[in-house]
This record gives C-alpha cells, structure tokens and sequence, in this order.
C-alpha cells in the first residue's frame, strides 16, 4: 500500500471516531489532494535558489520557479513541509495572495507527538535530519515521512488526549492545517480544564489555576501537557519551544512545581521534602544545628522557589541542601540546576558521590575533562539526562555553555562559596562578579520575564560579606535572598595551638601526631613545594603520605583524591585546595602545619573533620611565629595592585588605537603590558585585571569563541561527501573519520536559512565541543574540505596591512626576521645549544646583525618550537636549551621554503588591497582564505619555487603565522583563533586612566586579607594563652558587625598594626629606628618624583634598603615591577647583601644593576665594560622608538643611587623610561656635594630637573650619624664655598663626640714624610690616608710599610679588567667546562673553586677571586652562568679589595667614597685650580672621617674652616727614600708577550723577578717575561736623575690581553704587569 494511501485511510478512521459536537465547524476538504513543498534559501541573500515539491500522486517537481510550482500544486488541498507556514510560505506565496490551498506544518507537531526520549529519528531540534544538500525533493520525502508518523502518532492518541491538544491549538496557524487533514474535533473551552484534570490525575497539581493557563497561554499548555505525559523525566522540550514559546517553562512550573495551599496528593508526594529525602537519599530526616532545622528550612524554600543565601558550617550538609530541591525539579518540570563552584576538584567529588548513591544526574563540565568527555557531557545535559550541571563561573563565558544553557529549562542558579562574591570575604574573585550579569542576561533573552532564583551557599560568612551577597544580587537580579545561617558550632572538634620554635620540631610534633591518631589525616600546608617535600619525608619515616595541591597534573591530583576517599592512604599533605566539597566521614585529625591566611578558611579547613558526627575529631595548628610571614609573602606575590591593572588598561588601549575590538591572548596583553611573562599564573592574573576593567566599565569581553565557521556544503549527500574524502590526498588516515563526523554533523542538522542558530552550530568552537574534538583537528579539517571543495571556500581571515599603496616596510621586516632566524638555525649544533637569550643576541649583534634584539629571537625561537623545527626549554633566568628536529639541511630547505611563500604573501595581499575599494583601503585591511590564496600561489609563485604544487595548505598557515608573529601582518580569525582566545572590546576613551575609585573594591579586598592574616595569628597566640577566650574571639568574628570587632580586640595602635602588610615584630625590626625625615621618605606612596639630597652619614643606604623593603611588604609592589639602579656593581651588590638580611630570600628576585648592566639587558647583549661606551644612549633610543620589550622597561617603580652621578645619558634614559610608563614612581637619592664625577658628565642639575617633575618632592636628608660634632662643623664651613648647591640646611651631628679636626699648612712641596709619621701616633679605631692620585697612594702605601705598617691600597685600576686577570679566567674555565645546563651545578662550583684555590694558592691577587666568589654565592640563590659571567665582567678589582686585617688603608679620595674610618688623614697637594669639582672632592675626603680628621696642605683652601686645630710646619721635606712604580699596560712593551706566554703564566702575583737593562727576569729560569715600553724607560731615567734606582721588583697582576681590531681565533696573550720598587742612591 502506498503512503498516500496510507495516509487517506488513517485519515479515513479519524473522521469516523468524530463523535464530540464543536462550534467550529471546518471547510470539508479532501485529504486526498496533497503535496510537499520544501525551499532552499540562500542564507545572504535571502532569495529562492531552489524549489522541491512531491504530490501525492507521486509526482515530483524540482525547478526554481514560483509560476511553474503554482500549475504542479494545482488542485492540491493541503500543501505541506516542515516549518512551511513560517518560512517556505513567505518566500513561495505574497502577503497578498489569496490561496485556498491549507498549509501542513510537521514542524509544530512533531513535539506534541514525540515528546519522550527517543525523539523521532527524521527530527533534531527544530531540523530534519538528511543525508543530503541542496536537494529539496529530498526534503519533501523526508516531510512526507514525518507527517505520515505523526499522523500515525496522533491516531494512537486517546480520545480525550486528541480532544484536548485540539481544542487548545484551535485557530493557531502553525496547527490549523494538520487538525483539518486528521478532521480533529473541537470541544469547549469551558470543558477542558477538567478533562486535563482527568487525564492527568497525579501527574499534575489537582488545585492548579488550569483555566487561567488555557486562557493566557493554549499553545504552550498543549507543549507543557505533553511533556508531562511522558513516562520518562529525562525528556525535554526541544529548544526551539521553549525559543518561541518561553511560557511554557512557566506553565510547567505552575503545574507541577507549585504547591497548592490545599494540599493535593501530588504536592504532597512530589513536592514534600522528606519524602523526597527519602526517596533520593535514604535518609528519614534532616540534619539540624542545635535542634533548628535550616536544612529544611532551606530544602523547602528551594521547593518553593525563593532565592536564598544559606551559611552552613564545613560539613553541615550543605551539598544536600541545594541537591535535593535540584533532582526534585529534575523530575517535576525536568528542570536543570547550574551549580556555579570555584573549584574542579569539588565538582568531580559531587558528581562522584552521587553517582555512588546510583543518581546519575550530575555532570559537570570543566578546563579537566578530555575533549570527548567534555563532548558527552554536553550530550548528556542536552538530551535531559543531567538535572545539575556543575561549571566554573570562566565557563559561563562559554558561547556552547551559553547555547546548551538556553536549550534547557533552567530552574535555578546555585552558587556555592558565595563569600568569593565580596571584597570582604576571605576569597574574593573577580570572575564571580560577572555571574550576575550573565543571569540577567539569560532570563532576558528566556523572555516571558523569567526569573530563575537563586542559591547561595557559603560555609562562614561576616555580617559584612552577607549583606554584599544581598546587594549584589538585589542590583543586579532585583531579588532578596532569604537567610539561613547557623550559630552552631560543630561539637565534636578539638581545637588545639602547638607553639613550635623551628622547622625541626615542627616536624618532630607532626609526625607524634599522626603516629598517635593513626586515623584519616589531612596536613595543610601553605605552599605547592611543601606538599611534595612534607609527604616523601612522612613517607620515608613510615607514615604513607600523599600529596595534593592545585599545581599539580589533574591526573595525579585525581588519583591521589580517590586514593585518600578510598581509604587506601590515609594521609594526605595539601594547600587550601583540597577539601572543598569533599566528604570523608572517617578524617580524625587535621593539622595545620602552616596556619590557614583567614579564621574562615581554617575553621572550614578544620571542619574537613568529623564529618561523622559520631566521631570526635582533632584539630591542630603547629604554630611558628615566621608562619604569619609567609602568607604575607604570599598575597602580596599574588595581589593585583592598581598600577598592575593600569598597565593592562594601557596594554588595551594600545591594542585598540586603531579599532575598538580585538582578539588576543592574555600572554599577548601580558608582554604589551610590560609584566615578565615568566611569572607564575601570569594568564590568571591578566584575565583578573581584565574582569576588574570590565566591571569598571573600560571594556566588553565577549564569549571566549573562535569566529571560524564550517559554512557552504557543496556536496549533495554523505555519500558523495564520504567517497570525496576517502579519494582525495589532502586527508591523513587518521583524519578521514574526523572529516566523515564533521560533514555529517554539519549535512545531518541542514544548515538553512530556516534553521535557528544555524551559524552557531556550524562554529568551530561549536563542533569541537559536540564531537569531542580539539579546535585545533577542526580548523585543520575543514581548511581541508574547503580546498577540496567540499566546502565552500570563506573569507574568514583579515590582514591589516602597514602603509598600503607600499609594501617595503613589510617586506623589510621579513627579510631582517629572515636573516636573523637563518643565523639562528645554523648556530644549533646537531646535539643541542644550550645558551640565554642575551647572550645568543649577543653573539648575532658581534656576527654582524647590528639590528638584532633580545625580544626578536624569542620571538623567533617561540615560532620555531611552535612549529617543529625545534625543541625548546627554558629556566626561570630565560636560558633557553634549543634542539634542531631534523637535520640542519632539512631545517635551512624548510626555513627558505617558508621565506619564499612569505615573500608571495606580502606581495599577494598588498596587492589585493590596491584592488580593493576605497573605504578598505584606507584602513588597510584585506579579507580573505587561506584556500585562496594557495590556489593563487600554485598558479602564479612558479618564479619562486621549484615546484609550486609542493605547496600545501600548512606551508601557507605556516607562512601566515610566521608574518603575525614578526609583526609585518596583523591578522586575525582562521586559523588564527588557536592562538587568539579573547575577545575584547574598549568601551572607554584612550584618555582615560584606571582611577583609584575603580579599584575600590579590589583594594578592600585585599585590605581584608591582610587584617585577616593578623586577626587568625592573634587567633593562635589566644588559643596558646586562653582557650576559652580564643573560642569567644572566633565566635565574635563570625557574629560581630566588622568594625565593632576590630575596636574590641585591636585598640589604639593596633588598628593601624593589621593593616600593615608585616607582623607587628617584623615591622619594628625594620622600621623601627628611622628619624622622622627617614620615615618620610619611608611612608611617601603618592608623590611620583621623590629625591632626596642625602647629606654625609645621614643613612642613605639604610633608607634606601629600608624603602626597598616598603616598596616590596607594604606598598604592593612586585619584585619584577622594582628596578635599582646604580652606578658600579660593587654598589648594586652591596644592596643586595644588605636587602637579603633584612627581608630574606625575596631580595634574589629584585632588579638591582647598573646603568650600563641594564642598558645592555634592553640591547640583549650580555654586559662588558669594554663595550659600555654609548650603550645607555642606545638604551635609551632603543625606548623611545618602541624596539624594547615591555616587560624590560614596565617597572612601577624606580630607585637610583647616587643620583647626583647621573650624567645627560642617564637622565635621559631615566626620562625614557618614565615617558613609557606614565605611572611609575621614581626615587633618586644622592649627595649634590658629593658628585665629583663632572669629569665624566654627571651633574647635579639631574637631580634637581626630576624633583621639578609633576608630583615631585625634594626631601633634605641633613642629620649625620657618622661622623662626630668637630667634623661635622668642619665639613659645613669647608661647603659653603661650593657654588650651585641644592641642599640648603646645614648637616647636624648626631654624635654626642666631640672629635678632633686638625689642619696642617706646610711649605713643603712633598708632604708623605709627616703624613706618615702623624699616622704612626694614630688613636684608636680604623685609619685611612686619603690622596688625589694613584701615584701618591703607591708611594705612602710604600712609605707606611717601610715603617711597619700593614696597610692594604684601594685605587682605581684604570685598564685593568678584573675579568682579564689570570686567577679569575682560570676559574671561569673550570666552571665552563662542566657546562651541561644554564645553572651551574654545584659540583661544578666546588671543583673550579678548589682547583683556582690550590693552583694559585700562592698568588697574591688571588684574593680578589675569593672575595668575588664569595659574594655571587651571597647575592645569588641560584647560581647562572649567564649570570655569573656579567658580574664578573662588570667589576672592576677595586670592587672586591678586602680591607679585613689592615692596619690602615690607603686610598684616593675618590675610592674612599662610601667607605668610613675613625680616623682620617688628608695628603692635599693644593696646586690645582680651586673650582667646584675639586672642592666636592675634598669634601668627600673630609666626611669619611667618623671621629678625627687630618689634613695635611701645602694651601689656603681650608682656611675657611673654623674650630680647627691648626699648625704651621715650615720645615722641607724630602720625597721617600723608597717609592713604588706599578706598571700598567702602557708601561710594557705589549707584543713582546707574544713569545713567552709560558713562562708569564708560570708564575703568581707577588712572585719576586729581576730587573735588567729594560727587561725584566723569572729568577728561578733566568728567562725574560717582560720588556718595558719606551714610556716607561724615559720615567725611569727622570727617578734615576734624581737618585733612585731599582731594587727589586714583584709580579702585581698576570692578565689576558688580546690587541683590538685582531682576527677572533688569534690567542689572547698574557701580560705581566709588576710593581718596581726604586730606593734612593745614598752615595750618589
């Protein structure tokens, strides 16, 4: 029998049965004469591009005419089609047209008769599923089917049931045609609603108001009624209903999820919470809190619909609190309930102990589920079969969340740790602020003024952080929470403070504990490392432990979960991280190890105990007074300050200069930024800063998606597609099922014009979460079949172009990228290299590649491992460890293949702009496909390749990214989307700053964090003291209003103590001791230009540490946002030194180097003194022109030493860097009396130039604790003469000595014989002798030793490289030639020192090497070669004299700077000029003395000074009989060495050698190691003159020299350079 006549006799039947009377009395028709119409639209144009149609004859029509389809439906009664009366009918019959034709709709009655799962297999949604495109007539048969079946359908209805859906849909258009085909009888109105009363007898509310329904919404009844018919709760109504029709949502409600005031059966059943308890959970009755029943309480308001916050204690029930009314709902209205929770460990713990209980309808969706897991959960709450879905508040930013949200009837929202809503919780977060928006969001675009309550639930909460829950679901939802919170206090937990002095007996306590409660344990820890540590060493002792912290692998975490839950460990050591949610029964002890940051988190941390009522559990906290230190480290590690976020506003505006809306990835606004891109959960903290600017109102992110759609089908069928797929070359075996599953989907869900949603479905993103695929083997694919034309091809890349009309500044920066990345390739040896990016750009800057910068070879290394060439590693000091993939050949034939596709592509969109229309142009932007334009490079790049037809596809994306990556492209979309994952737009002008009023809310958050440290230490040291008074303390905390609490327990200064970022002892012992201009200077955290003119011994060095240490613990800045600079790295090292005792280990990761250290870190080229010339001017252009990485130069705050010392490069570049970052702080601390480099440049005015800056502030630091009250006055009178000072006041002693100042004026022109013999009567205490050259150190040095006096020289070495000295290049062999990693090994370390240390053992200069190793392991944790080779080749010799052991120190005046002594005696040959920087010199001298000061003259220059002793001494006095020459290199003959390398290197510093007609001899082999230049000779001729010859002479230094300007292979040399000593011929 055909359809047709099938058709007729089900009909047929129908007409017989009619046996109820209607007013509404139909036109007869005959049901005969009827056909299929099916259209396809095209999607763009909106236009008929097909026609289909089958008659019931079995005729068919396919032909696009609207004329010739009106003759085929001649005589037709019933023209049907799926969805024809809202989208075929518009296109094929006007407004106007009057047809007597009645339309057959399957679409609308398809839910109506296949409400239960499984639906009908023809129909998905609001689509029929084919096998086929673009063939209508095949759409007709496929109509034709469904209306056959749901005719079948409709006849298999009951009597009443057929009666009623016919009676509710009379007059409806989209079910007029169908009930006049089955001649549907019509009742009354007034007779239906106990008719449904009737029929659905305990399925339905007996009091519900159905009249009303019927009246206000028939059609979404008839939805409601049969979805309720169902024998299977798990079905749902499909979301095209519930999009047309959102009442029916509400009717449901109404009916089944009402309760009645009545009390029917059915409410009393399904809507009664015990039974339901019972039913679901097995238990026979509610939990309650000393007698009150909030469980209940809050289950039934649930029931009820009110939105509600509940605070239960840990392990108070709260999971059943808000999963009960969900799987109730689940079953009444087949409702779901999103479950919003912070943590993924606790959404897995929930499903999973549901699933224990045999209830399998939990899922949840999450960043730790696999691709095809993450497929079949959305399968799963798509279908209905999940009644709670648990997500991450990211994951509502999620466009497939978004839609599988819409698909379903969500009947409540359930946020769980509701606290993080609040700056005043203990865990606010930023991202749970959208999650009201997003509500509103939903319920807006649900319609029908849905609203969908709310529950919130938190374990502890202040009165504070519960009233901005309410307000903040009251602004945005404009709902009142109802409350339910407990006073209760769990029973059966011990608390009890174990106060421990050391990590040892930490430990020792710990393991006692655990040994005597062998029960389930859970140790908290405060750090990831310690996790690891704690649990090998319980385990080693014994005590199985495993670890558990949010870092961890997500497998691991999983497994060491299940294994504690199971019972098969019963130890586990974790951070905060683990427990929320968890429900262990049996866990007898926990111990806090580290004590919790917050009173809420240790007390639910606590309560991870004695979940089993029954059980009486313990509770510990081993309590050291450091422990409070540590989470202060930590927040302020992890906060994100007001500049931080000011930064990414930048970062945006920066990006949206040009267009308001990018896509970019938080790595991306990260470096534009200017954070170091190597810090830890760098991408968490971007995406924070980005909610916090959002919330603010600056931007609109959009859903997380990729703009890639799998559009076009060009194939008319699977099979056509399937037997493509399988032919063409393009697809690997492993992705030809990938192709098959994606067309399918794509064909299956026929994606037309009339299809809701259909752009969404066909969305990358979309795909991959349904098939359970990566986005990555989606874009891939699809690329794929659109170059095999399966697909049509899309335009959906855009290139914004530079200077179009002009290709050259792009082609420029490929062929420089080109050349840099080819040296890189050929410098990787076939093992691997293993080198720092300073030093690789270093290296490509002395090959030639001038232009070469740190940030471009990273840039160009991330695109080679990105890509395969390479494997790459890097350490946290960006040494990198790079290993080729293939052969060299094979990667240069790659690299060059890439370079040439690249040079076609410039040329090629360049080329399309100049084609393209005006408007475009301008803006520079081309769109276009990866298809096409390999399409264009196969048929025109013959000229540039061997064989075009090589190129593929991933040779073109390849090319694509290396452009966008270099920066001579910006593009977007593709396949690009993989590597740009946000969406953002700037909502705000780009004049706009982040204020301070927009991060309020952020600030008191972090406030409350910060007194909340403090309130849980008072909280142990109150346990220790008084444990009734600790338990009344926490009790007030939870119970008080905030402040009243503070007033109580933190009186008079103590308010001001918690809101220190330091335990009240750790703050005395750093700030305690500071005048009130120190404090000042301490606590200034607005002014953004602070200098300060420091006057002589007024603690310079102690405030500036001591700022260091603010800027770091109080004032919220990071380690790598803080950059010291200073003017020698022995300074920088001294600072460091100094900073480590006073904070610890945190100073290693401060920033403190010199000038030129850090200009050559901008340049990217490892630091030498020999190449420091220019290099801060170039710095400094490198800045304004924009070529510096920003994560090099975003500093929030800088601090210079010696600020006087700045010359016009250096305040250049100090303008530079302020310019770039229009928020950082600088703090320039120096001495204008003390700048005595004028010679080289610097210049006090610098100084003076950055306290005018806006917001600066010039402080005057006067009060001197150095030096006694005689020298004091001196040094105030000897000042006054200097001209263009910038301190005003005069210095104040704050010795309570007296001191001595004497002044002696000679006669004399040589004054070393009473200098000496004045030292010789020195007092007590250090002494040096200050003179104004090297020569006269030499000769006093020369003179005191002749007297017995140890003395020790510090001079300036000019020349002479610490790095080139022989003691020092051996050392640095040795540690290279164990080189296996960036970091040097320890072994390492010891072996090089022990082999330096015996094979110079003898030599006098290897002193220096000691003190040099000895203060790199001081100021460096973690030893680095790249690291220890630019401390090495930045100092001088100078920088590591040890003055330990010396009686008195010899010096100059300007290396006596910084230093102090007892007493001082100044050798001043006053025969120069008395001009300003002569005179600063001497003031220098003068202020370095601490008790007496001694000036030998031959001047008037200090007759100003009063209160001085003075002496006249008139007698003449003769030069030494002995005098030191020592020899530096322009006193040798330089290519003599060239001939005796060995016998050089055969001896040490302070071996005695010979001297001899110019020569000088190894005694021991008689051979010459060195000839005296000419120089030298005629110096040595003028003594001779005067009556001296050599005595003797000593080997000073033996250091590598190589001549500029020499071939690299030729070897360097080695040089001696000798002290000679010359006595006076006493018988001339």
């Amino acid at each position: 029998m055909s359809i047709c006549n099938r058709i007729i006799d089900i009909i047929g039947a129908a007409k017989t049965s009619n046996n109820i009377n209607s007013d509404i009395v139909p036109e007869r028709r005959n049901a005969e004469n009827f056909a299929f119409v099916d259209v396809e639209v095209g999607m763009k144009d909106h236009k008929i591009h097909d026609i289909g149609a089958l008659r019931h004859d079995g005729a068919t029509f396919h032909k696009n005419s609207k004329v010739e389809l009106r003759e085929f439906l001649s005589g037709v009664e019933f023209v049907c089609g799926h969805n024809i009366v809202h989208h075929d009918a518009k296109y094929l019959f006007d407004s106007c047209e009057n047809t007597r034709q009645v339309l057959v709709d399957t679409l609308y009655m398809s839910p109506l008769l296949f409400p239960e799962r499984p639906y009908h297999h023809l129909v998905k949604d609001d689509k029929l599923l084919c096998d086929e495109m673009n063939n209508p007539v095949n759409d007709c048969e496929k109509a034709r089917e469904l209306l056959f079946d749901e005719v079948t359908r409709w006849r298999g209805l009951s009597e009443n049931h057929r009666l009623i859906f016919a009676t509710l849909l009379a007059g409806q258009k989209e079910f007029v045609g169908f009930m006049q085909m089955v001649s549907a009888d019509i009742g009354q109105r007034e007779s239906i609603p106990e008719l449904i009363r009737a029929e659905y007898e305990g399925k339905i509310c007996a009091n519900a108001n159905i009249r009303g329904l019927i009246d206000k919404f028939p059609c979404p009844m008839a939805y409601a009624l049969a979805l309720i018919g169902t024998t299977d709760q798990r079905s749902v109504t499909p979301p095209w209903v519930l999009y047309n029709h959102p009442e029916v949502e509400h009717v449901i409600k109404i009916l089944r999820h009402t309760r009645c005031a009545e009390g029917c059966d059915y409410c009393n059943d399904q809507l009664d919470a015990h039974r339901n308890l019972k039913r679901f959970f097995g238990y026979e009755s509610f939990r309650t809190y000393d007698g009150e029943p909030l469980q209940e309480n809050a289950v039934c308001a649930a029931i009820d619909g009110k939105s509600l916050l509940a605070i239960f204690p840990t392990g108070g029930g709260k999971s059943l609190t808000f999963q009960l009314p969900a799987l109730i709902e689940g079953r009444t209205v087949h409702g779901l309930t999103v479950v919003i929770s912070p943590l993924q460990s606790l959404m897995k713990d929930q499903v999973d102990n549901l699933a224990d209980r045999g209830i399998t309808d939990a899922v949840t969706i999450n960043g730790l589920l696999d691709p095809i897991s993450r497929s079949l959960a959305i399968e799963r709450v798509q279908s209905g079969d999940a009644s709670l879905l648990f997500i991450a508040p990211e994951m509502l930013r999620s466009k497939t969340i978004e839609r599988i949200l819409m698909a379903r009837h969500v009947v409540r929202f359930v946020i769980d740790e509701a606290h993080c809503f609040s700056a005043w919780g203990q865990d606010f977060r930023v991202d749970y602020l959208y999650i009201g928006k997003f509500i509103k969001d939903y319920q807006g675009k649900k319609g029908h003024d849905v609203r969908v309550p709310v529950s919130c639930f938190t374990a502890t909460a202040k009165q504070k952080v519960v009233q901005d829950i309410c307000d903040y679901f009251k602004h945005w939802l404009d709902i009142d929470l109802q409350l339910f919170a407990s006073s209760a206090s769990r029973k059966n937990l011990r608390y009890k403070v174990i106060h421990v002095d050391t990590d040892d007996d930490k430990y020792a306590k710990l393991r006692e504990l655990v040994m005597m409660a062998a029960c389930p344990t859970i140790i908290y820890v405060s750090r990831t490392k310690r996790t690891r540590l704690l649990a090998s060493q319980l385990t080693r002792d014994g005590l199985k432990a495993l670890p558990y912290n949010g870092k961890m692998d997500s497998d691991e975490k999983i497994k060491n979960q299940d294994e504690f839950m199971s019972g098969r460990a019963d130890i586990i050591v974790a951070t905060s991280a683990f427990g929320m949610g968890v429900d262990k029964s049996d866990v007898g002890l926990v111990v806090h190890y580290d004590i919790s940051d917050s009173l809420e988190n240790y007390v639910q941390e606590a309560g991870r105990a004695g979940r089993d009522p029954n059980l009486t559990a313990r509770c510990f906290v081993l309590y050291c007074d450091s422990d409070l230190d540590k989470h202060f480290i930590l927040l302020n590690q992890t906060k994100l300050s007001l500049c931080e976020i000011q930064q990414v506003w930048q970062a945006v505006k920066s990006f949206t200069r040009q267009r308001q809306h990018v896509c970019c990835s938080a790595l991306e606004i990260a470096r534009q930024a200017g954070w170091d891109d190597s810090v830890s959960d760098i991408e968490t903290r971007v995406r924070t800063a980005l909610s916090a600017l959002e919330q603010s109102g600056y931007i609109e992110r959009g859903n997380n998606v990729p703009h890639v759609y799998a559009t076009g089908i060009t194939v008319r069928n699977m099979d056509e597609a399937r037997r493509r797929i399988m032919a063409s070359s393009l697809f690997g075996s492993d992705e030809v099922e990938k192709a098959v599953r994606i067309i399918k989907s794509l064909i299956s869900q026929k994606h037309i014009a009339k299809a809701q949603n259909s752009e969404v479905e066909s969305r990358i993103d979309y795909l991959a979460d349904m098939l359970g695929m990566n986005k990555r083997e989606i874009v891939s694919v699809v690329e794929r079949m659109r170059q095999e034309g399966i697909l049509a091809d899309s335009k959906d890349i855009s290139a914004f172009l530079q200077d179009v009309g002009s290709e050259r500044k792009a082609r420029q920066t490929l062929e420089y990228f080109a050349q840099l990345e080819e040296y890189i390739i050929k410098n990787i040896p076939d093992e691997s290299l293993c080198v720092s990016y300073k030093q690789l750009n270093d290296n490509a800057v002395r090959e030639g590649l001038e232009r070469s910068t740190e940030k471009n070879i990273r840039t160009l290394l991330y695109f080679l491992a990105v890509k395969g060439y390479t494997r790459k590693t890097e350490d946290a000091s960006r040494s990198v460890t790079i290993r080729r993939q293939t052969d060299m050949a094979a990667t240069l034939k790659r690299f060059e293949k890439r370079l040439n596709t690249c040079r076609f592509v410039v040329e090629w969109l360049y080329r399309q702009a100049e084609r393209t229309d005006s408007e475009t142009e301008k803006n520079g932007i081309v769109q276009f496909s990866v298809v096409e334009l390999l399409n264009d490079i196969r048929n025109e790049g013959r000229t540039l390749f061997a064989s075009s037809a090589d190129i593929q596809l991933e040779d073109v994306e390849e090319a694509l990214l290396y452009l966008s990556k270099i920066g001579a492209l910006k593009l977007e979309g593709g396949f690009l989307v993989l590597y740009n994952a946000m969406d953002i737009r700037r909502l705000k002008d780009t004049r706009l700053r982040y204020k301070k009023d927009d991060y309020r809310t952020l600030n008191e958050f972090y406030k409350q964090k910060m007194q909340q440290i403090h309130i849980v230490g008072e909280y142990a040291n109150l346990m220790v003291a008084n444990y009734d008074a600790a338990l009344r303390y926490v009790h007030d905390y939870f119970h008080m209003d905030y402040n009243l609490f503070i007033s109580k327990y933190f009186k008079g200064e103590r308010v001001e103590e918690i809101s220190r970022n330091l335990t009240p002892a750790k703050y005395r012992q750093m700030f305690g001791k500071l005048s009130d201009c120190q404090r000042q200077i301490i606590s200034d955290r607005e002014s953004r230009c602070i200098v300060v003119a420091a006057g002589p011994g007024s603690g310079k060095t102690r405030v500036l540490v001591r700022k260091l240490a603010s800027l770091l613990l109080l004032e919220d800045v990071k380690h790598e946002q803080l950059l010291m600079l200073t003017f020698s790295r022995a300074a920088a090292s001294e600072f460091k030194q100094r900073l480590m005792q006073l904070i610890g280990n945190a100073a290693h990761f401060v920033e403190i180097k010199t000038f030129h250290s850090y200009c050559f870190d901008l340049l990217g080229r490892v630091g030498n003194l020999d190449d420091a010339s220019g290099v801060v001017a170039k710095a400094t252009e490198m800045i304004s022109d924009g070529e510096v990485e920003p994560n090099h130069i975003g500093k929030t705050v800088l601090v210079i030493d010696e600020a006087q010392d700045m010359g016009k490069d250096d305040y250049a570049l100090v303008s530079a860097l302020m310019t770039a970052n229009e928020d950082m702080r600088v703090i320039a601390v120096g001495d204008d009396d003390q700048n005595i480099y004028e010679f080289r440049g610097s210049a006090s005015k610098y100084m003076y130039r950055l306290s005018n800056e806006a917001g600066g502030r010039f402080i005057e630091m006067t009060e001197n604790y150095r030096s006694s009250r005689l020298v004091v006055d001196a040094a105030n009178d000897f000042v006054k003469s200097i001209r263009r000072r910038l301190k005003t006041g005069a210095i104040v002693s704050m010795s309570g000595e007296d001191g001595e100042v004497r002044i002696t004026r000679h006669v004399s022109k040589y004054m070393f014989l009473p200098v000496a013999a004045d030292v010789m009567g020195r007092g007590n205490g250090t002494t040096c002798v200050l003179t104004q050259t090297n020569d006269e150190a030499v000769m006093m040095l020369a003179l005191l030793n002749s007297h017995g006096v140890r003395c020790k020289l510090v001079q300036s070495m000019d020349g002479l490289r610490f790095c080139n000295m022989m003691e020092m290049r051996y050392f640095l062999k040795c540690v290279y030639s164990r080189k296996l990693s960036p970091i040097i090994a320890d072994e390492a370390w010891d072996e090089a020192k022990q082999k330096t240390f015996s094979k110079y053992a003898t030599s006098e200069s290897l002193q220096y090497v000691c003190r040099c190793v000895e203060m790199f392991e001081q100021t460096n944790r973690a030893k680095y070669y790249s690291d220890f080779r630019e401390f090495v080749f930045e100092s001088l010799v100078e920088d590591f004299c040890d003055l330990s052991g010396a009686e008195v120190v010899v010096s100059t005046v300007h290396k006596s700077k910084g230093r102090e002594f007892d007493n001082v005696y100044m050798l001043i040959d006053d025969r120069f000029d008395h001009d300003d920087n002569l005179l600063r010199r001497y003031y220098v001298g003068m202020t370095r003395a601490k008790r007496n000061l001694y000036v030998h003259t031959n001047g008037n220059v200090f007759d100003g000074i009063r209160n001085a002793k003075r002496v006249n001494d008139t007698r003449q006095y003769a030069m030494p009989d002995e005098i030191v020459l020592q020899l530096s290199h322009k006193d040798v003959y330089l290519d003599f060495f060239k001939c005796c390398k060995v016998d050089v290197l055969a001896l040490r510093s302070g071996d005695k050698i010979t001297y001899h007609a110019h020569y000088l001899f190894n005694p021991s082999t008689g051979r010459v190691v060195a000839k005296l230049s000419q120089g030298l000779i005629g110096k040595l001729a003028k003594w001779e003159t005067k009556g001296y010859v050599v005595v003797s002479a000593s080997v000073r230094f033996i250091v590598a020299w190589r001549p500029k300007n020499v071939a690299k292979e030729e070897k360097e040399l080695a040089v001696l350079l000798a002290d000679m000593r010359l006595r006076k011929n006493q018988n001339p």
